[in-house]
């Protein structure tokens, strides 16, 4: 008997299930019985092709950043792009500033009868411009402009992909009573006063063909050769020296005049036509209607050398 007691206890030891494994799921006859992990899976997730508007070294202008963007399927595009422009322009893009302050968060992005309202937290207020920005010589110019580009970068990042009319950014203050969440428009450092009516795209600040052609044709009758430099394609780009040093030798330009142009099917390449005044020992020279070419470079529009120094010699 007691050996019989002994068997019969080891058999149950060894007949004991893993208590991990007594919750296995039956199968049910019909039913699928695969077992999806807890965490979101790429399924989860849309690839979507976006253009992101930063500035463009310090220019008071904004230029373009394609990128794709991984769009949850609980959150919608324009919530992507948003957060995407708090994020930066990525590492490739370095000669791109991001606008919108790191301390920025993104509450909420509704849509209304063709109005986009973006919420940020107060972080949106914390960008770099000093409370005396108006005393201060290299900020009384720069204050309006950076808040003019902060807000602008988020207009024309959304129309470019959504037909909006325009972008309300809203700003929600923590532990504070606000009769409003809009953005006053005391932020915009230009005098006015009230909230803010929601803002739309503003071609002017954009660096397409045409105001890229218009910042080249002004820097070469300023003689502002650095602002130039820029906008010079970096294939057999020659050093800033030797280059300021050659323009010196060229024709002072007197009047131009720079009409839409067209851009390639591939996007890559733009042909503006211009008419010049040139200067030139005693001598002026008209140009009509010269066919003056850009390329698009990491997403920025420029001239090369060789047909920069072409133009020059019309």
């Amino acid at each position: 008997m007691l050996l019989f007691l002994a068997l019969l206890l080891g058999g149950c030891a060894t007949e004991t299930e893993n208590p991990l494994a007594k919750n296995k799921a039956t199968a049910v006859p019909g039913l699928s019985m695969e077992l999806h992990a807890a965490s979101a899976s790429d399924a989860n997730v849309d690839q979507v092709s976006a253009m992101l508007y930063f500035r463009y070294l310090d220019e008071p202008m904004l230029a373009a950043e394609s990128r794709e963007l991984n769009v949850r399927r609980d959150e919608s595009v324009e919530f992507a792009i948003v957060e995407a422009l708090v994020e930066g322009p990525s590492a490739g893009h370095i000669d791109l500033r991001r606008l919108i302050p790191a301390d920025a968060k993104v509450e909420s992005v509704v849509s209304r009868d063709k109005i986009l309202y973006v919420t940020f937290n107060e972080g949106f207020l914390n960008d770099d411009v000093p409370d005396d920005w108006a005393t201060r010589d290299n900020w009384r110019e720069e204050a309006p402009i950076l808040r003019q580009l902060i807000t602008q970068s988020l207009a024309a990042s959304i129309t470019e992909t959504y037909p909006y009319s325009g972008i309300q950014i809203l700003v929600h203050r923590q532990n504070e009573v606000q009769t409003s969440l809009r953005l006053d428009n005391a932020y915009f450092l230009n005098g006015t006063t009230g909230l803010s009516e929601p803002i739309s795209r503003d071609e002017t600040l954009l660096l397409t063909p045409q105001h890229t052609a218009e910042i080249i044709l002004t820097s070469w009758q300023q003689n502002d050769f650095e602002r130039l430099y820029r906008f010079i394609a970096e294939t057999d780009k020659p050093s800033f020296a030797i280059l300021s040093e050659s323009l010196l030798t060229k024709p002072s330009l007197q009047e131009f005049n720079v009409s839409g142009g067209s851009i390639a099917g591939d996007g890559h390449n733009a042909t503006l036509t211009v008419s010049l005044k040139t200067y030139r020992n005693n001598t002026s020279n008209e140009i009509h209607s010269y066919p003056m070419l850009l390329n698009r470079e990491n997403g920025i529009w420029k001239i090369s050398i060789t047909r920069l120094t072409a133009l020059m010699a019309q």
